[in-house]
């Protein structure tokens, strides 16, 4: 099939995700995205293609035309399918292969994922152990809040603890320094940050407008 150039930049566009997943899920992952314009070179982008041996350029499988055609048809529902799956090695294989679709809800490419399940324990485990993980460059803490109050709060209660615990920052400054870290962090492109953190900070809504104004102009 003839793809749209929309066509092609939402393919483009699923690389970053392909690359993404690979990072965060890890070597036992292989992670394949094809575009269906030319089913004799259909991947475009693929990571730990070493499982498999494939590379960029290589053709679609005769499962994906086979999925393919049973979605086309109607007889497969969804947009995906999960299933177990063995290579041509003989190696055991949890698979899912999604569609992606562009203009006119035309199906367009695939993203499929493959997990080898004969990877080495230790080495998925290995994946999600921060002292193990070499992309673990810093400790991170996310807040998983049920509705923006409490996301705030949240923010500005770790703004205020570390800034508490920082000497160098004289009582002067400790609120300036508070809604500058938030200002770093983001909280402030919420609607309901400011009114939320002056009620917290005890202080008025046109001193964190001055802080803000300030931050911007240095």
């Amino acid at each position: 099939m003839k793809l749209s150039k929309n066509d092609l930049k939402i393919l483009d566009s699923y690389k970053i995700l392909v690359s993404s997943l690979s990072t965060y899920l890890g070597e036992g992952y292989e992670i394949v995205l094809h575009s269906l314009e030319n089913y004799e070179n259909s991947i475009i982008y693929i990571c730990n293609g070493q499982l498999s041996g494939r590379k960029i350029g290589d053709p679609i499988t005769d499962l994906a035309l086979h999925i393919l055609e049973k979605i086309e048809s109607g007889e497969q529902t969804n947009d995906y399918l999960t299933y177990f799956n063995r290579n041509a090695k003989g190696e055991p294989i949890k698979a899912m292969t999604s569609v992606i679709r562009g203009n006119n809800h035309r199906i367009i490419g695939l993203l499929c994922i493959n997990f080898y399940l004969n990877t080495p324990f230790i080495r998925i485990m290995g994946n999600f152990i921060p002292q193990h993980n070499s992309l673990q460059q810093a400790k991170v803490i996310e807040n998983f809040e049920n509705s923006t109050d409490e996301l705030i709060l949240a923010a500005v209660n770790k703004a205020k603890a570390d800034v508490d615990a920082d000497a160098t920052i004289n009582s002067k400054d400790h609120n300036k320094q508070i809604i500058l870290k938030l200002k770093e962090n983001g909280i402030f492109s919420m609607k309901k940050a400011i009114p939320t953190v002056a009620k917290q900070l005890k202080i008025s809504k046109n001193t964190i407008y001055l802080h803000l104004r300030n931050s911007e102009k240095n």
